[in-house]
């Protein structure tokens, strides 16, 4: 009995793997599981940008305040007052 064309496999070709039910199972909790990972991954980062944004530019406008004020000239040291201990004589 001969083999019609169609049904002889083509050489170098693979055919496609059948996944057992434990495999599909296994496929479909990795895909879910790096989808929520993924999300969770993209929301850290959009909070981490926003953050960011944020305080840089709490600090432009906190250095626009002190450009417009006076520096101030740094306060001396105030001398501290030597304390001496009275020993009683003998």
């Amino acid at each position: 009995m001969k083999h019609s064309p169609k049904q002889l496999p083509e050489v170098g070709v693979r055919p496609k793997r059948v996944l057992s039910p434990s495999e599909q199972k296994s496929l479909a909790t990795t895909a879910a599981a790096s989808a929520i990972i993924n999300d969770e991954t993209a929301k850290w980062e959009n909070k981490t940008a926003r953050l960011k944004a944020l305080r840089l530019a709490k600090e432009a406008e906190e250095e626009a305040e002190n450009a417009l004020k006076p520096a101030k000239k740094p306060a001396k040291a105030k001398a501290k007052a030597k304390v001496t201990l009275a020993t009683k004589g003998k």
